[in-house]
């Protein structure tokens, strides 16, 4: 077992993990129901004027339904691997799955998930009931298979250590994470306000269209051509940018190895610390796609998209996981601080080129650019240098996790007794 007289923190940590986990599971369970009725209750009025009043879009809130639900489903190992292990029947042994099941071949289903999930999303009436689960497939699989290839052969913990950090990543993580870029949000649009207000010109625009939508004298296409200029004004893409490319990754990086910063008493290895790291941006990744949305041609390249995305979340978490038990445990608090800054300066960069890319998108013709310069072909450009970053950072993963395996051999977690060694292949993360 885990717990004895002498180790009192491991008895309480898994009596918070188990109640974390319970309120986790009632709240993702209560919102999954709060959607789905909203879902059904679109899908029944009678009128669309009213659906855009309440701005209802059916499939989204059936895509978040279904994610809120699987996200609960991923909770429920949780609350059973802290209950054994607060009752003094601590589970050591992962359970062993059959080999088709494994990631690096459940990742071969990619393709046909995503082709399936195009047709079925411009059905209409079999969209609600079949794409929650192909849109759970084609986000989770690629997160799955590469934090399986981040964790491979590395020492994982125990079951309750592995799911504990998986779900703080899922759940805690990004509803700090969200908190803390609401007030930065507020803060950022108390400086527009100040903005505008030395804006008269601008301001003008801004209540004539305000009035048009009002009066309903604009309809969508005219709302977005009067829309785009405003969009458009240099003030506002600094502000676009200084928010994502600046503020975001600040607050991101340092909150998504959440699970991470909750061991921090536990001694855990660099190794163990890069695979519990990229289990926190696995399930932060996982939660970040849960409102992608969209039909056909647009959500299986949304879903395609998301590929680089959890790459970069689960690598930058990894790396910043080595970085937080590099310094505990060997002092290198220096090796923390460049890690931090590099996983920011990856984070800004590569939402900084998602920014110029939708702004150079927003030109009324094509030949037209409201971006100067290089600037203007950087944003063009952005899709094949976000795909480069996208491969690098895949790279510097399994370097890293190459790296690890030669320099820390796989070993017994420090709160759990030696158990039997188990072969490589059998004893991977299986989310």
């Amino acid at each position: 077992m885990i717990e004895n007289p002498s180790r009192p923190p491991h008895y309480t940590y898994s009596i918070l993990q188990f109640i974390f986990a319970l309120l986790a599971l009632a709240g993702l369970l209560t919102g999954s129901a709060v959607l789905l009725f909203l879902g059904l209750t679109s899908s029944i009025l009678p009128t669309t004027e009213v659906n855009a009043a309440l701005g209802f879009q059916t499939l989204s809130m059936f895509l978040m339904a279904g994610g809120l639900a699987f996200f609960a489903v991923l909770v429920i190992p949780s609350v059973y691997y802290a209950y054994k292990s607060f009752n003094g029947k601590a589970v050591v042994k992962r359970p062993q799955l059959p080999a088709y099941l494994r990631p690096s071949v459940l990742i071969f289903a990619l393709p046909l998930v995503i082709l399936l999930g195009y047709f079925v999303s411009q059905r209409g009436g079999i969209a609600w009931l079949l794409m929650p689960l192909l849109h759970i497939l084609a986000i989770g699989l690629p997160i799955l298979w590469i934090v399986y290839l981040a964790a491979r052969h590395l020492p994982l913990g125990s079951p309750q250590r592995m799911w504990g950090i998986f779900d703080s990543g899922l759940v805690l993580g990004p509803s700090i994470v969200m908190f803390f870029e609401m007030l930065a949000l507020v803060g950022v649009v108390i400086i527009a306000i100040f903005f505008l207000l030395n804006q008269p010109d601008l301001v003008k625009q801004i209540n004539n269209l305000m009035e048009s939508l009002q009066q309903g004298v604009v309809n969508e296409e005219q709302f977005v051509q009067q829309f785009t200029p405003l969009l458009a004004q240099p003030g506002v893409i600094l502000a676009a940018l200084l928010f994502v490319s600046v503020i975001v990754p600040l607050i991101e990086e340092s909150l998504k190895p959440i699970g991470i910063w909750l061991l921090a008493g536990f001694d855990l290895t660099p190794a163990a610390g890069f695979v519990g790291g990229a289990l926190c941006g696995a399930g932060f990744a996982f939660f970040e796609s849960l409102a992608l949305a969209g039909s056909g041609t647009d959500w299986a390249v949304s879903a395609t998209a998301r590929v680089g995305t959890g790459v970069i979340h689960i690598t930058n978490s990894a790396l910043m996981g080595w970085a937080l038990t590099t310094a505990w445990q060997k002092k290198r608090y220096w090796i923390l601080g460049l890690t931090y800054l590099g996983v920011v300066l990856i984070h800004g960069t590569w939402n900084g080129l998602a920014v110029l890319n939708l702004v150079s998108q927003l030109a009324p013709q094509p030949e037209q650019t409201i971006l100067p310069g290089a600037i203007a072909w950087i944003g063009t450009a952005a899709p094949y240098i976000l795909l480069v970053m996208g491969i690098a950072l895949f790279g510097l993963l399994l370097w890293m996790n190459a790296w690890l395996r030669r320099t820390e051999p796989v070993q017994t977690t420090p709160e759990a007794p030696p158990v039997e060694p188990i072969d490589d292949d059998q004893s991977q993360t299986v989310l």
